[in-house]
């Protein structure tokens, strides 16, 4: 047998498994990344956060400081629009199920009539020009449980349903939103992304 023959024949072997021992080490990482590429904590960035007032009709208050949630009797006078910039699908979530959690902190700066304060879904983006005659409408049927405002702080709604139907209807990028609408009278005012650290902060959790 050809000595040279023989070694070249070994030494393409030994090349064939090396090379099929690192394909199968890049496909494990790529495996093991998407595996994992859904897991964690995410912050929502904010794009638009405004009210509209029934009492202001024609005006947009996308520059204020305090983001105001109002009503009389059963009947809103005041709706807060949240608007986040949607990375769901670059942060690999796909499935409603992927979300764990989701909370919404929020910095009640005034307190004018205490009360009971939900959100609630909105499929669509908020303008900065939005007023109360353009006001989008939100889904009723999609929202946290009610939260008592009682005094000035800082409260935490569960939205995690509000973030599973956002990733039912816009993991392909389309612009979602939380709307603040206020129960039993109750008139607050929030602290804006105007603020200094203060605005609204959204943030979810991924499942392993």
């Amino acid at each position: 047998m050809n000595v040279s023959l023989f070694i070249g024949s070994i030494t393409g072997t030994l090349v064939e498994e090396m090379n099929l021992r690192y394909l199968y080490a890049i496909m494990g990482i790529f495996l093991l990344l998407a595996a994992t590429a859904s897991a964690g904590s995410f912050t929502a960035e904010m794009d638009v956060d405004t009210y509209v007032d029934a009492d202001s009709a024609n005006q947009s208050f996308a520059d204020s400081d305090l983001l105001w949630a109002a009503s009389q009797g059963a009947e809103p006078k005041a709706l807060v629009y949240l608007s986040f910039i949607n990375l769901l699908g670059s942060q690999g979530i796909f499935k409603p199920e992927q979300i764990a959690s989701a909370t919404l902190t929020l910095d009640a700066a005034k307190v004018d009539k205490p009360g009971k304060i939900k959100a609630y879904y909105l499929h669509g983006e908020a303008l900065d020009t939005m007023t109360w005659y353009d006001k989008l409408d939100y889904n009723a049927e999609v929202s946290s449980s009610p939260e008592d405002v009682e005094k000035v702080g800082s409260y935490t709604l569960d939205v995690t349903s509000i973030i599973k139907k956002a990733v039912e209807t816009c993991t392909e990028g389309c612009g979602y939103s939380i709307v603040l609408v206020a129960e039993d009278n109750a008139t607050v005012g929030f602290a804006s992304s105007e603020t200094s650290g203060n605005g609204p902060v959204l943030k979810y959790e991924t499942e392993e």
